[in-house]
């Protein structure tokens, strides 16, 4: 895995080389390439939404994770980026600001997990989906805890 910084939005990139991954359970086709998961803390998704994508081309990620993305459910709901779809997110209601997504590319099957029961406000906010990459089953997670959260509660639906 490589990490590289660039960018406006100061981001961090993860390609991850699935092919390189050795399983005792399964072999991997060595043409299938790389799945790029991208991850960015966009503090306010709808007025970042033209740069970020204009950033991310033309090497568009598989996976798009974001935190802070600062919208309520129906913002969310009607908050659309050409060939993704959303996978999953979590929105406040009670504060402002905060929120995480996932959004996938159009080409790629995935299932929902519902996590909603672990979330609270500012101590721990998470989001969630699963897809099969080859043999391999692969979970994301999105998650974002904010400075001023209680630490404690946090540990214990983490730890």
């Amino acid at each position: 895995m490589t990490k590289k910084k660039t960018g406006s939005l100061k981001e961090h990139r993860f390609f991850m080389d699935l092919d390189n991954i050795h399983n005792k359970k399964s072999h991997i086709d060595k043409t299938a390439g790389y799945m790029n998961i991208y991850h960015q803390n966009i503090r306010r998704l709808a007025t970042k939404l033209g740069e970020l994508i204009s950033h991310l081309h033309p090497h568009y990620p598989h996976i798009l994770c974001i935190t802070e993305h600062h919208l309520k459910q129906q913002q969310m709901k009607h908050t659309t980026m050409e060939n993704y779809n959303l996978g999953a997110s979590y929105c406040r209601n009670q504060f402002e600001k905060g929120g995480v997504a996932i959004f996938v590319h159009k080409n790629i099957q995935y299932s929902y997990i519902n996590i909603d029961k672990y979330c609270k406000e500012k101590d721990i906010e998470i989001c969630a989906l699963k897809f099969a990459y080859h043999e391999m089953k692969i979970c994301i997670i999105t998650l974002y805890r904010s400075p001023t959260g209680d630490m404690d509660f946090f540990l214990s639906k983490t730890g």
